[in-house]
């Protein structure tokens, strides 16, 4: 295994992610496509007052926030693939927030005031996703609430993520979220619900659901409510963003597409890990992040508690170091409520393979590695010959500082004159936790609005500050180089543990 450097990292976070491939693997969400799959127009818009690139639930969400807000705006979504091809409709269907558990976290890099607002605003938007998918699609999507099950299989992550909990419920007394978790030990873990080999957990509110479907059924009745104003144009390429400073005062953009050129006032980048192809500038600060889910069915060995639980498995990153893969260390389970099928996520795969936006194939190891954990996780014997139902991978746009990017773009990093084009990317693989609210409070700041007693604009915004220190290419590499590092060091304590168990046993023998 060839040695990870500072220079082959910053190769990999700084390389072009390109447009999304054309023949990406089909997740198991998209085994039957909506009507809207590949919808467009006869032609492109000549002009409009919005483009959005994108089409996941950012998009969505800017889109539906524009056309409510504002009775003549007219609005364009350009997808390069099918409709919600990308990370909405690759993930785990959960509708989750780490919440308080990762407020000690934010408080490190906000201060106390601004993590709780960050906090609080994945809260939120946990709500505000269940109320939409109740009003558009509750039915179709299979829509449940449920308990998160937030399981540690190392006894120092369980106990920081405790604290942390702690520590906002001190800063915070009168927080209504305050005693929304309950903190449950190993022995409860397995005696209550079947979960082995951990080292305790905490449970608290969550939902679940099918993405796709909603995404989709939400972009029909948006077709249906504004059909004057809105069109979605997938299999519809953004080649090339200009801006005409001298010429077009109403629509100085110039959109360039695969299907040709159409103008806008503003343009928003909801392109998540793809951000960088359009926006060099953001190489090595937005990084793709490829992920592998799996569908498995193991039938009646399992008891189906889909309609009541979901899971999580946080662990210290493990590396083979025979191949340099890294098993994840993180971990989503959800059951379907009608199937009793696990959707179930991880990686086990080389970093070249993980900081890459090509979702054409899937890993093998973390395929074949998933298949296994699922089985220790609930304590039954691995089928890895009939289990898997179907895999797939996606891409999605992690930051180093761990928060997304949701702001209008300086011209430091466009290149381009002009003050009106956007993003909402970067959303670190917690997108259902934030990305509803993001692409609201996006869309109300482009319609002039204020958003700042609600909005977490430390977190979000594109600050001097952040792009100078926080969100920097050797931020970044310096991260990951230090995840890999940890990975070694907890591979050997791993190993130490078991040579130790191991001459304990052999001793107690003789």
């Amino acid at each position: 295994m060839a040695p990870i450097t500072e220079a082959y990292l910053t190769t990999l976070a700084t390389a072009d992610p390109g447009l999304p491939v054309p023949r990406p693997t089909t997740p198991h969400w998209l085994k039957d496509p909506h009507a809207l799959a590949q919808v467009q127009s006869a032609s492109l818009p000549k002009a409009v007052d919005v483009v959005v690139i994108g089409s996941g639930i950012t998009a969505l969400s800017i889109a539906r926030t524009l056309l409510s807000q504002s009775p003549s705006i007219r609005v364009t979504i350009l997808e390069a693939r099918a409709l919600c091809s990308g990370a909405t409709g690759r993930n785990g269907g959960q509708i989750v927030t780490y919440g308080a558990a990762a407020y000690s976290q934010a408080k490190r890099v906000l201060g106390a005031e601004a993590a709780t607002k960050f906090v609080d605003f994945t809260f939120d938007n946990v709500a505000a996703m269940s109320e939409a998918v109740k009003e558009y699609a509750m039915t179709e999507s299979e829509y449940r609430q449920v308990r998160r099950i937030r399981c540690f299989t190392d006894p120092e992550y369980f106990k920081k993520a405790c604290e942390s909990i702690a520590e906002y419920e001190r800063d915070n007394p009168k927080s209504k979220h305050i005693n929304t978790y309950t903190v449950v030990d190993a022995q409860q873990l397995l005696k209550d619900h079947g979960i082995h080999g951990v080292a305790g957990g905490i449970i608290y509110p969550a939902a679940a659901f099918w993405p796709y479907r909603f995404i989709a059924k939400t972009y029909q009745t948006l077709l249906n409510q504004y059909p004057s104003r809105f069109s979605i144009e997938t299999e519809t390429s953004v080649t090339r963003v200009l801006h005409d400073s001298q010429g077009e005062n109403v629509y100085p953009y110039a959109v360039e597409t695969s299907r040709g050129l159409l103008r806008a006032t503003h343009v928003v980048h909801a392109t998540n890990g793809h951000a960088g192809h359009l926006l060099p500038a953001l190489r090595g600060r937005i990084v793709p992040y490829c992920g592998t889910m799996t569908v498995q069915d193991y039938g009646t060995a399992v008891p189906n508690r889909g309609d009541q639980n979901t899971w999580s498995v946080h662990q210290k990153p493990q590396l083979d170091e025979s191949t340099g893969a890294l098993a994840s260390g993180t971990y989503y389970v959800q059951q379907n409520a009608v199937t009793g099928q696990f959707w179930f996520g991880g990686e086990f795969k080389t970093l070249e393979e993980t900081l890459s936006a090509d979702d054409s194939s899937k890993s093998e190891g973390s395929v074949e590695h998933l298949k296994q954990r699922l089985a220790q996780f609930f304590g039954l014997k691995p089928r890895p010959d009939t289990c898997l139902v179907s895999a797939w991978s996606g891409v999605m746009g992690f930051t180093c500082d761990g928060f997304p990017l949701v702001a209008r773009l300086p011209k430091s990093l466009t290149s381009r004159d002009g003050t009106g084009e956007w993003i909402a990317a970067g959303f670190n693989g917690m997108g259902m936790s934030m990305c509803l609210l993001a692409g609201k409070g996006l869309a109300l700041k482009i319609l002039g609005f204020d958003v700042s007693d609600w909005f977490p604009e430390s977190a979000f915004g594109l600050s001097s500050d952040r792009l100078q220190s926080r969100l920097t290419v050797r931020a970044t590499v310096d991260d990951f180089l230090s995840d890999y590092q940890s990975a070694i060091k907890a591979t050997k304590s791993t190993k130490d543990a078991q040579v130790a168990e191991a001459g304990g046993i052999t001793q107690a023998k003789l």
